[in-house]
């Protein structure tokens, strides 16, 4: 069966923001002697979120799955310009997308003392990552409530 787009993303909820930045670093890591290697990336980038201006920095690990594609994880913080903070943890994997950049999809969740923030500890946040061959980074971000 084959589900509209437009249905899957209604059934999530709200879009409540977009953010655009770039691959500010990247390094290779070796796993102790196994030999498995991870990529391991940091994004700066810069939008909205919950109609507020928001930067968000974000380190990501992602290492191959034995069936294909990546599997990542990381951690970030979304600060604003009036010091308010959210700290995230999330998880994700590679979907078959355009071109040759990666294009990830997953869930991430919040913590947060913020007042203008605090409904974010109560859901994940899906979203939609793409980062381009050029190290350009477009983040789109979900409410599943």
């Amino acid at each position: 069966m084959i589900v509209p787009k437009t249905f899957v993303i209604n059934m999530i909820g709200d879009m409540i923001g977009e953010l655009t930045g770039k691959v500010v670093g990247q390094r290779i890591i070796r796993r102790h002697h196994t030999g498995e290697l991870k990529l391991e990336r940091t994004i700066e980038s810069n939008g909205k979120i919950l109609g507020t201006d928001v930067t968000f920095i974000a380190t990501i690990k992602s290492w191959e799955r034995p069936q294909g594609g990546m599997y990542a994880g990381g951690n970030g913080v979304l600060m604003t310009m009036k010091g308010e903070k959210v700290i995230l943890h999330g998880s994700g994997i590679s979907v078959a997308g355009k071109g040759t950049g990666l294009n990830m999809r997953g869930a991430r969740y919040a913590q947060t003392t913020s007042p203008a923030f605090s409904r974010l500890n109560n859901v994940a946040l899906v979203f939609e990552l793409e980062i381009m061959p050029d190290g350009t980074v477009h983040d789109k971000w979900w409410e599943w409530k």
